[in-house]
């Protein structure tokens, strides 16, 4: 009898998670992302090479979209810490902004959980910097400030808190174009809360 009540209630626990949640709420959301960023760069030569952006370094961000059945699709502004490093003649400076444009799919979207899959595009603030170490000033190298074409891919899982309230874990790597004839990319590794309002 034991056995099987534990047994009757193990299939319950896995039903209520299989199954769909009623009342779901699509419509417009707001979510809050926060997490480890990583950048890398890729330069043979130039002033870039050997420099070495990839500590982890903490990403916050923020969005607002609109959620339909499948399908999300929001606009998200991304904040990346400083990251720097080191020299023999100083210190360089490297910081990323992101602005982009996402889409996501939702394997499941009416379940209490549901894998992810997601896409974006947009734009990248770089700024990189040197700064000399006998002055503190920037130094003949300069400052390089693009703006720069950006895209990212990625997945996740996102779990049903409520109808309303979901939280996200996730991946993205992003394509962030160049400074100085390198190429910089990022990963991210976040947790993250939507509300649908």
């Amino acid at each position: 009898m034991k056995k099987l009540l534990m047994s009757t209630a193990a299939i319950a626990v896995v039903a209520a998670f299989a199954m769909p949640a009623h009342a779901e709420c699509d419509g417009f959301y707001g979510a809050i992302r926060g997490g480890i960023a990583q950048h890398d760069v890729s330069a043979s030569s130039g002033i870039m090479s050997g420099n070495s952006l990839d500590d982890n370094k903490l990403m916050i961000s923020g969005a607002l979209g609109y959620r339909y059945e499948h399908w999300r699709a929001e606009l998200e502004y991304v904040w990346r810490d400083r990251t720097e490093h080191d020299r023999d003649l100083g210190k360089t400076k490297f910081k990323s902004y992101s602005y982009m444009l996402n889409a996501y799919y939702d394997f499941m979207p009416y379940n209490w959980w549901t894998p992810y899959v997601g896409v974006g595009v947009g734009l990248t603030q770089l700024n990189f910097a040197r700064i000399d170490k006998a002055s503190g000033q920037v130094d003949s190298i300069g400052n390089y400030d693009p703006l720069n074409f950006t895209w990212s891919v990625g997945g996740g899982l996102s779990l049903k808190v409520t109808n309303r309230f979901n939280v996200d874990l996730g991946y993205r790597y992003y394509d962030m174009g160049g400074v100085h004839n390198a190429d910089i990319t990022a990963q991210e590794v976040y947790g993250g809360v939507r509300y649908v309002f």
